[in-house]
């Protein structure tokens, strides 16, 4: 007779448990996003199925994001990485994908995701030169800043999301057709917000709000920076406060990083509002999703476009 004593309990215990490990959820998908933005797509799109970590801090110039050692971490362990692309995170991705040595997460790989390609640039330059400043090779690079943009990068993540992780898929898309409803209800309502912009000037501080303009409609007479990433000269702010007035401009829009003494001295000399709205999600309680972000600024736009 074979005895059934604690040792064949105990195998018997771990089968049990071994079966019931197999119902459990599996270990989160790993995403690292280079703005908060990209992040609040990656999170509504994969919900408990992932873990996101955003570099960009909702308040900084993202053309001077620096670099920090938890990033590289992160990087390393990623199963999707997210960006805009068109050269915005120039200054601290290439560098963080070259010694993260993550092959999963490299240009080309199934985990590389670029949310800009496919939509139409905006301010490509004809020719390459320093003396333009920081210019981008592909265009104006602040797709995220589009309010028609939100379905297009949000396909772009569930894309990226489907590749390294297809055992999820029909998760992903459930979860991508509610989100695209709920974008789709917000871009008619900021459209309904924005009606009686068309044609109305403004100025900004730097070329980051020109996707926003042409949605729109509306017309950017000229930037506070001489050049994209050069500060103002004397004569560049002389010649801009003289065609404000000119035009008749009263708004200059500027992002929470860029709201300086030139800027201020600019709205000083010509009456003009300062508007301060985001240049990502995740500065304010209020601009915490991308959705949220651009509702703060249409808001904060049609107050000083359209005020009563």
């Amino acid at each position: 007779m074979v005895s059934t004593g604690r040792p064949a309990m105990t195998l018997l215990l771990a089968l049990l448990l071994s079966g019931l490990a197999g119902t459990a959820p599996a270990e989160r998908l790993r995403v690292v996003a280079t703005i908060p933005d990209l992040a609040d797509f990656v999170r509504e799109i994969g919900g408990e199925r992932v873990e996101v970590t955003s570099i960009a801090r909702g308040t900084e110039n993202l053309h001077a994001v620096v670099a920090r050692p938890s990033h590289l971490v992160a990087m390393s362990r990623a199963d999707l990485f997210v960006q805009v692309g068109r050269s915005l995170e120039v200054s601290f991705v290439p560098g963080l994908l070259e010694n993260a040595r993550n092959e999963r997460i490299r240009p080309g790989a199934p985990g590389f995701v670029s949310v800009a390609d496919g939509w139409e640039p905006l301010d490509v330059p004809v020719e390459l030169s320093r003396k333009a400043g920081d210019i981008h090779p592909q265009g104006n690079p602040h797709v995220n800043l589009d309010p028609r943009a939100g379905t297009h990068m949000a396909t772009r993540v569930l894309e990226g999301l489907v590749r390294v992780d297809p055992g999820s898929e029909a998760a992903y898309r459930a979860r991508f057709e509610a989100y695209a409803a709920r974008l789709k209800a917000a871009e008619e309502r900021w459209k309904a917000q924005a009606e009686g912009w068309r044609g109305k000037t403004l100025v900004s501080y730097h070329q980051e709000f020109g996707y926003l303009a042409r949605a729109r409609e509306l017309e950017i007479l000229g930037t506070i920076e001489s050049r994209p990433g050069i500060p103002a000269t004397p004569n560049h702010l002389t010649e801009l406060i003289a065609l404000m007035k000119q035009r008749g401009c009263t708004v200059i829009v500027t992002a929470p990083w860029s709201n300086n003494r030139d800027l201020k001295l600019v709205a000083e000399k010509t009456g003009a509002t300062v508007v301060e709205v985001p240049n990502q999600c995740g500065g304010s309680e209020a601009s915490a999703s991308w959705i949220g972000m651009m509702d703060l600024i249409h808001a904060r736009l049609g107050k000083a476009l359209s005020p009563p």
